[in-house]
């Protein structure tokens, strides 16, 4: 199959850019088909890039007589849409897969929903990575749907279970990872920490990830203001590699976080034995009701998460997300992921 694959932004990376070039490698491995990538830019778009949508769209369209099969668009952004529009009208074949959630601005506002659930229209069909995204986006009735799943790092599901006699006996090895912000609850997890170490809670926290120069004062000044200094350490942007060092090291994975639709950190640290607590969205519930974990409220978030890791015993913990790890990455390796998302390409393409 003659594959071209649309979306993501070179200088935001994350979820999306790491999926595309997965999900390349998934199929290539699994037959051969012809995959080509070009990341569209679209992230946090301002009318000053309309010049580079214009021309990403001409490299698009100059696939015309090239005997692609699919034009497979991810749609992180409002403005990605517009690809699947154009490409659906220059006659090729378009599979369209969302990765957004309720809380995203073109779901939140009505004339944007409504545009976007008009360009999804577009789609010949569309392939779904979670059950939840039919609760939080709004799809267009009669486009054919695909379930697929996300694909987990491979360095995750080849590498070695976490050893947990290697963790401290009687300390909670917490972690936060992701683009540091307010919405990623950030904040929230360094309340958390004081809370902790106010009721005399035996805990060791590690923040990685990236984030603008406020953020990161914020978040710096907000762990001094606490006397946290010897109980957080903020690693800033780390490599592959080092991040699941960082996982298989620790017993709760705490992701506060009010944006993401379907929180792939979560399914990562799952699949390193680390027990997660998420806020209440979808897809976080449907991961930790599938597999393991506590769901929080929105309200009361930090409230909550202290009264489940306040009396928590270490020992349980471990137990139980050793226990899941192991189905994680039965269910998420490659070659089950790929034939999903093989079947979605034949039934797009007919």
């Amino acid at each position: 199959m003659h594959l071209l694959i649309i979306g993501g932004s070179p200088d935001h990376q994350g979820g999306v850019e790491a999926f595309c070039e997965r999900s390349a490698i998934a199929l290539n491995r699994r037959g051969s088909h012809e995959i080509e990538y070009f990341a569209t830019g679209n992230a946090f778009m301002k009318l000053r890039g309309i010049p580079k949508l214009l021309r990403g769209l001409r490299h698009m369209l100059s696939y015309r007589g090239k005997q692609l099969d699919c034009v497979w668009v991810q749609y992180a952004s409002l403005p990605d849409l517009i690809y699947a529009f154009v490409a659906k009208r220059a006659g090729f074949k378009v599979m369209i897969t969302p990765h957004l959630g309720s809380n995203w601005r073109s779901q939140k506002v009505a004339a944007l929903r409504a545009l976007s659930k008009w360009l999804l229209r577009s789609a010949d069909r569309l392939a779904l990575i979670s059950p939840t995204q039919e609760l939080e986006i709004a799809l267009p009735a009669g486009v054919p749907r695909s379930p697929i799943r996300n694909f987990l790092p491979a360095g995750i599901l080849e590498g070695s279970m976490a050893d947990l006699s290697q963790r401290p006996p009687d300390t909670l090895q917490i972690i936060h990872s992701g683009r540091l912000s307010e919405g990623k609850g950030t904040f929230m997890v360094v309340e958390l920490c004081a809370r902790l170490k106010q009721a005399g809670k035996p805990f060791a926290t590690t923040i990685t990830g990236t984030a603008d120069e406020a953020t990161m004062a914020r978040l710096h000044a907000m762990i001094a203001q606490h006397g946290l200094q010897d109980d957080i350490t903020v690693t800033g942007r780390v490599s592959e590699e080092a991040l699941f060092g960082y996982l298989r090291g620790s017993d709760v994975l705490v992701h506060l976080s009010s944006i993401d639709s379907y929180p792939l950190i979560v399914l990562e640290a799952t699949a390193c034995s680390v027990f997660p607590v998420c806020m209440e969205l979808a897809g976080a519930r449907d991961m930790v009701e599938t597999y393991d974990g506590v769901i929080v409220s929105v309200d009361h978030a930090v409230d909550e998460t202290v009264a489940a890791l306040i009396d928590a015993d270490v020992t349980e913990l471990r137990a139980r997300a050793a226990q899941v790890a192991t189905r994680v990455r039965a269910d998420y390796a490659w070659d089950n992921c790929a034939r999903a998302l093989e079947q979605a390409l034949k039934a797009c393409v007919g």
